[in-house]
């Protein structure tokens, strides 16, 4: 070989070794990237093992899968009332639901569902090859068992990584779930999970809410409804689009032909059939008693967190599905609602007149401002940051709102401060009925559409009027007086309080009333002279016995019921009439079972002191024998004298206008300037209360007269006409026999009398006249009587 070929064979040996070694570092780049891939791949799934992007639920906790199911509560009668829930929920197993709803579900979700182990391998090559590729939006490709991973253990990380993660971390636990449970029991899971929208979760609720029936009665077409509401609960809502629901519920029928779940001829008449939803929209102010249900939730959750369960376990209120079992009866209760809601429509109407003519609130008005202040709207947007000028703005740019009327719901453009002008010039309403011997709450009705009107009537405080009286007359009888003696009706005048000069709803006076007939017709002026002659501090200390704990005034004028008192309150005190003088606390719970129908809380075997634990009314204390109350012959007397009250006195119209035949007795009560109307009364079954009246003083009646006697006792009268027959209240109960008691004094007297010789002789002599007050209290009157008498009689001017 020459040197000249050596050397050209030496220059190309570099350029070949190059040429050579590329792909070697190449394949090295790939390898090493590879590795890389590979060990962060390993890291990204060890981290979300290791429950870094979420808990991995080992096998234990998966084999024990509880869903949130809600409370349920109940009435003594067993009829549901309501529930408390998280999730909307009620769980049944897969025998209680018809067919057709599990085949439409795998049509058009989950085809391939008995077919794979959780993971559906050729469903996310479908959606790589669709989404990556031919970028067009295919859906998730997730198994049914992965949704039921994600409705069990919701995501809670979003964007970027998070996402990839997550579907890692519903593969691996959707793959352990399909080694635990079976097909069958994994459908089960999911139906009773899945949210259809709404608040509302499981197919027995969903079913319920749209059509009005149980899974195991749903038809093809409703199936269809159900299962494509899925894929958007709320654009495929068949309440709010039903165009688009029934397009939807087409499409899932399509797949059911498709795939040889249906045949074609029952495809063509599914699809050819109408939505025909039955929509029951229930929420917390639909149904019965919601303001029943809102007084219990806060009273119950505490006792859940607070008192040990009998077996030992610890319950939530919202999720554990326990049972709560109350006092409340379900026929009383309707007849209640119903009466508050016909009684109030009446009322409303004869008061939209007035406010026509003449409104109650203005432009700017102070109490529509403060009532504005003190609104969730308010506070949410002041906690979003708006400014003092935009919150004006808001208040008054005009939206789109649905406005309770008494003739249903309606949707209309409103400004904020026209709607609460609107709404706090509604009359309102509060209805209890408690039995005696027991304080079991019957009926509760805490106002007229809970809503809008979420305030509860029947806890509120107001003056009571009249319906006080009872109380003071029985303080005079423990204190010696009797129901015939008598008390004479005369106009005064308190100097000693502020001049005070109490007068007659009929402005007559003269002669003398006993006192049972002074109380049946609720004569103002004997009421306060028994007030002054048994002492104010006597009427406190009969009011407290009696269970009342609400700040009684030191006045005279406590005698016609100055004292702000709640309906409960006063109602719950008219119970010691019925039941030898001793007062019942209210009772509203018996006892609360779990899941499983096992007892958890039984309060029927405590005295009742344990009892007031439940209903939690500090102010009102459950008297025990010895303790309080007032004597068997007292509230004999005052309940015989409330019977009168109904049967001659203000409270008659209950027999001559409702034709109420039944024993009964009560008392009406209205307050200054008809800003309250009340009647608490009872039969000798039950004791009940109700109050009307505004949101303040200023919302009421200036036309008509609006005494207790056509507003509350008429409400009382429908009430009872609403009542069955023959009330059967559940439990041992025997009716109160008051008229059997052996009083040590005669109930039978005249209710009037003329004014005896010496008193007209008196009165004669002490200038006095019967449409003249005399002065109480006041140690110049006799002598500037005397002389005025004399003036007139000799013809001399009192100017």
């Amino acid at each position: 070989m020459s040197l000249t070929t050596a050397q050209s064979t030496n220059k190309k040996t570099p350029f070949l070794n190059r040429k050579n070694r590329r792909p070697n570092r190449w394949l090295k780049i790939t390898v090493s990237l590879a590795a890389i891939l590979i060990a962060g791949f390993l890291l990204f799934i060890s981290l979300i093992w290791s429950g870094f992007f979420g808990p991995i639920p080992n096998t234990e906790e998966l084999s024990s899968i509880q869903h949130q199911q809600a409370t349920r509560i109940l009435s003594a009668d067993g009829e549901q009332i309501g529930t408390y829930h998280l999730q909307n929920r009620t769980t049944v197993s897969l025998d209680e639901i018809d067919s057709t709803m599990v085949d439409a579900l795998l049509a058009i979700e989950d085809v391939r569902f008995h077919r794979h182990n959780g993971i559906d391998y050729r469903a996310l090559g479908r959606v790589l090859v669709r989404t990556i590729l031919l970028r067009q939006n295919s859906g998730g490709g997730s198994t049914l068992t992965q949704q039921l991973v994600k409705n069990l253990y919701p995501r809670q990380t979003n964007g970027g990584l998070s996402i990839i993660a997550e579907k890692f971390r519903e593969m691996m636990i959707a793959r352990n779930i399909e080694s635990i449970y079976s097909k069958d029991e994994i459908l089960e899971l999911y139906l009773n999970t899945v949210s259809f929208g709404e608040d509302t979760f499981g197919i027995e609720m969903a079913s319920y809410r749209f059509f009005s029936k149980p899974p195991s009665d749903l038809t093809l077409p409703e199936s269809a409804t159900l299962a494509g509401l899925l894929r958007a609960t709320t654009f495929y809502n068949p309440h709010r689009h039903p165009e688009r629901a029934t397009l939807r519920r087409n499409i899932v029928i399509r797949q059911m032909e498709r795939y040889g779940f249906i045949p074609s001829e029952e495809a063509e008449i599914a699809i050819a059939d109408s939505l025909d939803l039955k929509y029951d929209r229930r929420e917390l102010s639909d149904g019965p008693a919601p303001y029943f249900r809102e007084h219990l939730r806060p009273m119950l959750s505490s006792l859940i967190h607070t008192e040990p369960a009998l077996d030992g376990k610890q319950y939530n209120l919202y999720t554990d599905g326990l049972t709560i079992h109350t006092t409340l009866q379900s026929e009383i209760q309707f007849a209640a609602e119903k009466a508050v809601s016909a009684q109030m429509k009446h009322l409303q109407q004869i008061l939209d007149k007035e406010i026509q003519a003449r409104p109650i609130f203005g432009e700017e008005d102070p109490d529509v401002l403060r009532a504005w202040r003190q609104s969730d709207r308010y506070v949410h947007l002041k906690n979003r940051g708006y400014s003092d000028d935009e919150l004006r703005v808001y208040l008054h740019t005009p939206a789109t709102r649905v406005l309770f009327t008494w003739d249903g719901y309606e949707e209309t453009e409103i400004t904020p401060y026209n709607e609460l002008r609107y709404y706090l010039s509604f009359m309102n309403a509060g209805f209890v009925a408690m039995q005696p011997g027991t304080g079991h709450v019957l009926a509760w009705v805490g106002g007229i559409e809970h809503k809008h009107f979420q305030f509860d009537q029947v806890t509120a405080s107001r003056q009571a009027g009249s319906a006080f009286k009872p109380i003071l007359y029985a303080a005079a009888i423990e204190n010696g007086r009797t129901p015939c003696d008598y008390q004479r009706n005369f106009l005064a005048t308190y100097a000693t309080h502020d001049d005070w000069t109490p007068k007659n709803v009929r402005d007559e006076y003269g002669g003398r009333y006993s006192l049972q007939a002074a109380l049946s017709h609720s004569i103002n002026t004997v009421a306060v002279q028994l007030a002054v002659e048994t002492g104010v501090p006597a009427i406190q200390k009969t009011a407290a016995d009696l269970g009342i704990r609400s700040a009684m005034p030191d006045a005279p004028s406590l005698a016609l019921g100055t004292a702000e008192v709640s309906l409960l309150e006063l109602t719950s005190a008219y119970t010691s009439f019925l039941n030898s003088g001793k007062p019942a606390s209210p009772v509203m719970v018996t006892h609360i079972t779990n899941n499983q129908g096992d007892l958890i809380y039984d309060f029927r075997q405590k005295d009742e002191a344990d009892l007031v634990s439940v209903s939690n009314h500090s102010h009102l204390t459950t008297v025990k024998d010895g303790i309080g109350g007032i004597t068997p012959e007292t509230a004999a007397a005052i309940a015989m004298m409330l019977q009168r009250a109904v049967d001659e006195g203000t409270g008659t119209a209950l027999k001559n206008q409702f034709g109420i035949q039944q024993v009964i007795g009560g008392k009406t009560g209205t307050t200054q300037n008809f800003a309250d109307g009340w009647f608490v009364g009872f039969t000798p079954e039950f004791v009940f209360g109700t109050r009307i009246g505004g949101y303040n003083n200023r919302v009421r009646f200036r036309e008509f007269p609006a005494y207790a006697s056509q507003t509350a006792l008429p409400l009382a009268g429908r009430f009872l006409q609403n009542l069955p027959d023959r009330v059967e209240l559940a439990g041992d109960f025997q009716p109160v026999q008051f008229s059997a008691v052996d009083l040590p004094y005669s109930m039978v007297c005249e209710d009037y009398k003329n004014d005896r010789l010496r008193d007209r002789v008196s009165d004669f002599f002490r200038g006095r006249s019967s449409d003249e007050p005399r002065v109480i209290g006041d140690e110049e009157d006799k002598d500037r009587n005397i002389f005025r008498r004399l003036g007139r009689q000799l013809g001399i001017s009192g100017n």
